[in-house]
């Protein structure tokens, strides 16, 4: 289960927060530019933000640009 929400977890739901599916996205999109975050095949531009906003971004979430 994917679930943090107690309440989904009563109702039995296989739910995620937006924090987790947000997290999940930026993962397979760094797996896919190969870790690159900058440039026109980086990571950012596939997600239409700047270079810095997603590296904030990975920080609030836990995510680690691994090569």
């Amino acid at each position: 289960m994917c679930s943090t929400c107690p309440a989904a977890l009563d109702a039995g739901l296989d739910l995620c927060t937006l924090e987790d599916v947000e997290r999940d996205h930026i993962r397979a999109l760094l797996r896919h530019t190969e870790a690159r975050l900058y440039g026109a095949k980086g990571a950012a531009r596939v997600l239409g933000m700047k270079p810095t906003t997603l590296q904030s971004r990975m920080k609030k979430l836990g995510v680690e640009r691994v090569e």
